[in-house]
C-alpha cells in the first residue's frame, strides 16, 4: 500500500469523504463523490477512485454502492475511561486498548468513551470513542475534555469577557459557565464502533 502522504490533496480529500460516508454506514456512489466536490461529471471522481484503488486504499465490487476501504493498519490507544457528553462525571481510568488509525501513534493521544448526547449535533453519539491529544491549552471553538471540580465533560470551549462557556452541541441543553477550568486535552478524532 502506498503511504497516505504520497497522495495528492484531492485524493486525500476523496479518501476522507469515502471514510466519512462509510462511517455513516453507507458506501458513496461515484456520482455522490463528484457532487460533493462540485464536479458536473463523474469522470474526475472515477479517476480518483481508480487511483486510490491502485494505491491500495480502496476496492470496488459490483453495483453503485460498492466502494470499500482496504483493511488499514490500526494502532491501539489506551482507553482512559469515560467522558460525559452531558453533565460532568467522575473520570474512572481503565487500561483497555482501542484500535484506531495509524495517524495517532504517539503517547500524546488517548481514547475516551462518550457517555451522553450533548454533542450529537457534532456527530458524536453516546458510545462513540473520542481520540484526545493531551494538552492544557486550547483556542475558542476547540472541542475539549474539561475538568471541573474533579469531574470531566466534553464540550466546545469559548473564553468570554469574565467567564468561560463550555458549549454543548445539542439545542436542548444549556452551556456550562465557569470562571476557571482545567483543559485535559483537545479532541482530534471520533471513532465509532459499528456493531
Amino acid at each position: 500500500m502506498t503511504s497516505e502522504t504520497a497522495l495528492t490533496k484531492v485524493q486525500t480529500a476523496v479518501l476522507g469523504f469515502v471514510r466519512e460516508e462509510l462511517g455513516r454506514g453507507r458506501s458513496p456512489t461515484i456520482r455522490e463523490i463528484a457532487e460533493h466536490f462540485g464536479q458536473r461529471t463523474t469522470s474526475s471522481a472515477h479517476l480518483h477512485v481508480r487511483n486510490l484503488e491502485r494505491a491500495g486504499f480502496l476496492k470496488r465490487g459490483y453495483g453503485h454502492r460498492s466502494i470499500e476501504l482496504v483493511r488499514e493498519k490500526t494502532h491501539g490507544l489506551r482507553l482512559l475511561g469515560t467522558v460525559a457528553a452531558g453533565s460532568p462525571i467522575e473520570a474512572v481510568e481503565q487500561q483497555e486498548l482501542i484500535e484506531v488509525g495509524t495517524q495517532y501513534q504517539n503517547d500524546d493521544h488517548y481514547v475516551l468513551r462518550v457517555r451522553g448526547d450533548s454533542m450529537i449535533e457534532d456527530c458524536i453519539a453516546d458510545g462513540d470513542y473520542v481520540v484526545v491529544r493531551k494538552q492544557q491549552t486550547c483556542v475558542n471553538g476547540d472541542l475539549v475534555v474539561a475538568r471541573l471540580d474533579g469531574d470531566v465533560t466534553l464540550k466546545r470551549f469559548y473564553r468570554e469577557k469574565r467567564r468561560i462557556r463550555l458549549q454543548p452541541a445539542n439545542r436542548t441543553m444549556k452551556p456550562i459557565y465557569c470562571r476557571d477550568v482545567a483543559i485535559e486535552g483537545v479532541v482530534v478524532g471520533v471513532h465509532r464502533v459499528m456493531g
